[in-house]
């Protein structure tokens, strides 16, 4: 084998210098673009906001190793196998003396040693250089890295399927390639919303073995399916299966896309008959309803008594583009959901960048719950800011901001902190805090946002806590002071409209999905409009409205329901984050019902027909036809790409067609004839001795 190992590596050398260089130009290539950043900071010719500060996590390093991982592992297993296609150096390969099994792993570690030095080692390397202090002036964690591991590994299941891609004796334009489609969907396991490490973990590694397994069953048939050992059809199937279901997905989703957009008529993705609404404030304080129905006709404008809303200058129904310019602006509170606070949330990244001051640049770091600085000139970490002020520590005395929400408007950041009692305001040239707002007795505060109705002009903050509602100036001052009615957790749901008279607002409270269900959506949205100095001026209970909820199942999962296998709609259900299923709890099995009927009705009979057109024995169709129950058309698609069908002649015995790789007639028993003699033979035929 180290021989082999050695051969393997020689033969390859070029590849694996080229992946070095490639993947060494795209590490130099980051490095020196954090450098130019940090330099245009120093000289003040850029602006922070919208920038990775953290490289190991910016796009360019992200994309980057992406598309180098899938490339160079999938050609680096294709090349391994190309250099033997040829008959005669295949031949010579397998015919060592050694096994085929051994004649595999000597390839597959000569490969994988060529794809860790080629890939790892720059990129272990450039993280080496982002986690040493003094190189990056951002936080740094080892939880960064992880999105350029689940690459590299990505590349190590392209590696195998390139390998098997190569191996399978079947059409380029045809299931040849069919491999690739697992470890695609190994690639995107790394961008899984709610999956945690573990679970990304296993998929990956699953999907690797599956593949593994899959080119080790080639390497013992010349890549036909018999003739493999049974793990190494089960890989096979599993890969091709799963490669077939992606390839079905997405030329089912393209058909239908082409066809809504050439016959918009056909509301192949929405549906005529489905209406929703929703309340509209313009700057004036007016409720509208602004109705929708199909995505063909533009929506309705109506007053709380159902008559339109006309165009003074037209003479006709206002449009939308001109009810747009007379809405105001209007502003969502983040509440936290359940009995936790907001600091329980899932932070949608591991620091925020906050502020920059002239010699320092500071992030919200989620881990520690303050903000950390980091010393623009030297990149190294100064010290970080809690509510009770500075520490030359990143834990200080233990006290803690909760986690800001950054997600509604990630170019502008909030200019306040919160704890579960408190709103901070920080002056971070003097490295100080001050509190702009306590709650009083056990009162919690529920949500909190900094309002920017002018672009990056602060001109209040809205807090809510359990009982009250309040609207702050940047000092502090309370504009108003509201009650939470109808309350907390029922209504949940609370935003905040600025109307054109100076000083006057909206505030509006809708009810939870959960509390509105069980109301049979009957749950009114209370609206109170407030004035400064002056609180409430008047209120309003609006009645409960169709929902955009659409219907569930919706018409384009009813249409790619049935080409989807019904094991695929079991693995949804258990993973969605299931606020469906507490809306629409009683119809999510719908779509596995409908895709089990139809892999009922057409793919196990359509599979069976084929396994007597080709005589397969009963228990290999019964394995098949509960394999096609299953998998549905990816399954039926993976079993016409995995077998071999045999050319069919007439049995001149029982003149029923019979394949043509069988000694006998698999109807009437009867050996094939022998050719017939045209003089050009050699040997005389045998004749028995008497």
């Amino acid at each position: 084998m180290k021989a082999l190992i050695r051969k393997e590596l020689r033969e390859n050398l070029k590849l694996a210098v080229l992946g070095l260089v490639v993947f060494t130009v795209l590490v130099v290539w980051s490095w020196r673009d954090y450098a130019g950043m940090m330099k245009d900071v120093l000289l003040g010719l850029r602006n922070l906001e919208g920038y990775h500060l953290q490289p190991v996590g910016s796009g360019l390093i992200f994309v980057g190793t992406a598309w180098l991982c899938v490339i160079f592992g999938a050609g680096l297993g294709w090349m391994q196998i190309f250099n033997e296609r040829h008959r005669d150096l295949w031949a010579f390969l397998v015919h060592h003396p050694i096994s085929r099994t051994q004649i595999f792993f000597g390839k597959v570690i000569a490969g994988l040693g060529i794809y860790i030095v080629a890939a790892g080692l720059p990129l272990v390397c450039f993280i080496a250089w982002a986690g040493i202090p003094g190189h990056v002036a951002a936080p740094f964690e080892w939880g960064m890295v992880l999105p350029i591991v689940w690459l590299f590994l990505a590349g190590i299941a392209f590696y195998f399927a390139g390998m098997l891609t190569g191996l399978r004796r079947a059409r380029w334009y045809a299931s040849r390639t069919f491999g690739l489609g697992l470890a695609f969907m190994v690639l995107l396991a790394n961008v899984a919303p709610n999956w945690r490490f573990w679970q990304i973990l296993a998929a990956m590694l699953i999907g690797i073995a599956i593949l593994a397994t899959a080119a080790w069953g080639g390497f013992h048939s010349d890549g036909h399916y018999q003739g493999q050992p049974a793990l190494g059809k089960l890989g096979l199937t599993a890969s091709i299966t799963v490669g077939a279901g992606v390839v079905a997905f997405f030329v089912t989703f393209l058909a239908f896309v082409l066809l809504d957009d050439f016959f918009p008529n056909l509301n192949l993705f929405s549906s005529d008959d489905r209406r929703w609404s929703m309340y509209v404030m313009t700057k004036d304080g007016t409720i509208y309803e602004e109705i929708h129905g199909s995505r063909s006709r533009p929506p309705k404008f109506v007053d709380l008594n159902g008559k339109p809303l006309m165009d003074a200058k037209t003479g006709r129904m206002i449009d939308q583009d001109e009810f747009n310019r007379r809405t105001c602006n209007e502003i969502p509170v983040p509440i936290a959901s359940g009995k936790q606070s907001l600091k329980r949330r899932n932070p949608p990244t591991f620091f925020t960048f906050w502020q920059a001051t002239p010699d320092t640049i500071w992030y919200y770091w989620n881990r520690y719950g303050r903000l950390a600085g980091y010393d623009i000139a030297t990149r190294r970490f100064i010290g970080s800011v809690g509510p009770n002020g500075f520490a030359n520590d990143l834990s200080g005395d233990g006290d803690r901001f909760n986690t800001p929400d950054q997600d509604r408007y990630p170019s502008v950041p909030s200019r306040t902190l919160q704890t579960a009692t408190a709103i901070y305001q920080t002056d971070l040239q003097n490295r100080a805090t001050r509190t702009l707002f306590a709650t009083e007795k056990d009162e919690i505060i529920l949500g909190a946002t900094d309002v920017f109705p002018n672009g990056n002009d602060w001109d209040y903050t809205v807090v809510v806590t359990k009982q009250f509602v309040h609207l702050l100036t940047p000092d502090g001052k309370e504009v108003w002071k509201t009650p939470y009615e109808p309350a907390y957790p029922d209504y949940n749901r609370v935003r905040i409209s600025f109307l054109e008279a100076p000083g006057q607002s909206a505030l509006w409270f809708a009810p939870s999905l959960s509390a509105n269900r069980k109301a049979d959506w009957k749950l009114p949205t209370r609206v109170i409009w407030l004035a400064r100095d002056q609180g409430v001026l008047k209120s309003t209970a609006l009645p409960g409205l169709n929902l955009p909820k659409g219907e569930f199942p919706n018409r384009a999962a009813m249409k790619i329901s049935p080409l989807l296998p019904p094991a695929f709609w079991t693995v949804v259900y258990l993973d969605l984050d299931l606020n469906v299923n507490e809306i629409w709890p009683a119809y999510w099995w719908i779509l596995p019902l409908i895709s089990l009927a139809v892999a009922a009705l057409v793919w196990v009979p359509a599979g069976w027909w084929l396994g007597r057109r080709y005589s397969l024995t009963l228990q290999a169709k019964l394995v098949w036809a509960v394999f096609h129950l299953l998998c549905g058309i990816p399954g039926f698609l993976a079993f016409l790409s995995i077998q071999e069908w045999p050319a069919r002649e007439a049995c001149p015995n029982c003149k029923k067609l019979r394949v043509v790789d069988r000694e006998k007639c698999e109807h009437c028993g009867a050996d094939f004839p022998p050719p017939e003699r045209n003089g050009t033979e050699v040997f005389e035929p045998l004749t028995a001795v008497k």
